[in-house]
């Protein structure tokens, strides 16, 4: 149980990552998906919760959006799907950018504080995906495949977006529009400098050089 309670945020995401492909194919698939996002939101809250003032500030940023995408369940116009991509995309960049803070400025570090570096990984990817399936909502044909298949906009996008943190580059799918290109090359830049960063940061607060600096 105390494993689950320290990755139960990791795995939620992991579950958002792997599951929402499949969900596009199913009819309520996509309240599903925002089922599972919505838990990933909360678990990024609860994790943050020792900051009061983030805390509060993602509480009042979060409650809004995930309430307009549950309402535009209801309403699936072109205008409001975008709306919801976009509006999904720069939360989860907020909540990376909140959580990236926490860990850099960590004293002391924990397998749950590696879970959660793990976890940043992912929020950026999923934020990346929202972000191609907005471009592609808004501008049909920004991104194209190299074969000829049907596109499912959200789970296809976190896929390309995961290719693309991760600097595989297989090709299948390609950004086509000057704007598409420049958000993949941020989004390869920033995937190669965070693993750079982060494994230097938690290598330089390892307990044990923390045990050394509490025994001087």
């Amino acid at each position: 149980m105390k494993f689950i309670k320290n990755h139960l945020f990791l795995l939620s995401l992991v579950l958002v990552m792997v599951l929402d492909p499949f969900l596009e194919d199913y009819a309520f698939g996509t309240l599903i998906s925002l089922l599972l996002l919505t838990l990933s939101i909360g678990l990024c809250i609860y994790v943050l919760s020792n900051n009061k003032s983030v805390f509060w500030t993602m509480i009042i940023i979060s409650t809004p959006i995930i309430g307009f995408n549950y309402c535009a369940l209801l309403f699936p116009t072109e205008s409001l799907i975008a709306v919801q991509y976009i509006s999904m995309s720069l939360l989860f960049f907020l909540y990376a950018s909140f959580l990236f803070y926490l860990l850099v400025t960590l004293k002391r570090i924990s397998i749950s504080d590696i879970s959660h570096a793990i976890s940043v990984y992912l929020l950026i990817g999923i934020a990346f995906g929202f972000l191609y399936s907005f471009l592609e909502v808004i501008q049909p044909g920004s991104i194209v495949y190299q074969f000829d298949e049907g596109k499912e906009i959200s789970g296809d996008m976190i896929y390309f977006s995961f290719v693309t943190l991760t600097t595989l580059g297989f090709g299948d799918i390609l950004p086509i529009n000057k704007i598409a290109k420049v958000v993949v090359m941020v989004e390869a830049v920033m995937g190669v400098l965070y693993i750079a960063i982060m494994i230097g940061r938690l290598v330089g607060i390892s307990p044990l050089k923390s045990n050394e600096k509490d025994n001087q």
